[in-house]
């Protein structure tokens, strides 16, 4: 959910980054306020390599007043420490390791199956692979009862 609307992808990366950097700040504040402690930064991952780069590197520029706004409020998070460790920690995640992207960009259908393959194909750790054959097996050869 975004409150602005932004035609380009950077502007819209940016205030995805700057949500989840606010929402982050508040999840860490509930918690302090609750006397959890709080054990390292939050990691975030990007896929848009330009508004990782932006925003971790800084001595980049940026021209228009909204996006600078967005990405010097990430900024802040990624250079502040609590305790000696930083807030947030950002990365780039590439397009084809990104299993949120299996529904949102046109990928082949072995990077959707190399995404999906955990969920669809669950294997019991314990049992071994023969087992496994065998039981599928069974399974599939059951009859259905009448209802």
């Amino acid at each position: 959910m975004q409150n602005t609307v932004e035609t380009a992808t950077y502007g819209s990366e940016f205030c995805v980054a700057r949500q989840v950097i606010d929402k982050i700040l508040a999840e860490r504040y509930k918690l302090h306020a609750l006397g959890a402690p709080l054990d390292g930064p939050a990691y975030m991952f990007g896929d848009n390599t330009s508004v990782v780069l932006s925003s971790t590197i800084p001595t980049h520029g940026l021209n228009k007043r909204h996006n600078f706004l967005s990405c010097h409020r990430v900024r802040e998070c990624i250079v502040a420490t609590h305790e000696g460790e930083p807030i947030v920690r950002f990365f780039h995640i590439d397009g084809k390791e990104n299993p949120a992207d299996i529904q949102t960009k046109t990928l082949p259908g072995c990077d959707i199956y190399r995404h999906m393959k955990p969920w669809l194909h669950w294997v019991d750790r314990n049992t071994s692979p023969q087992d496994h054959d065998q039981q599928m097996r069974s399974v599939r050869n059951q009859e259905l009862p009448i209802l």
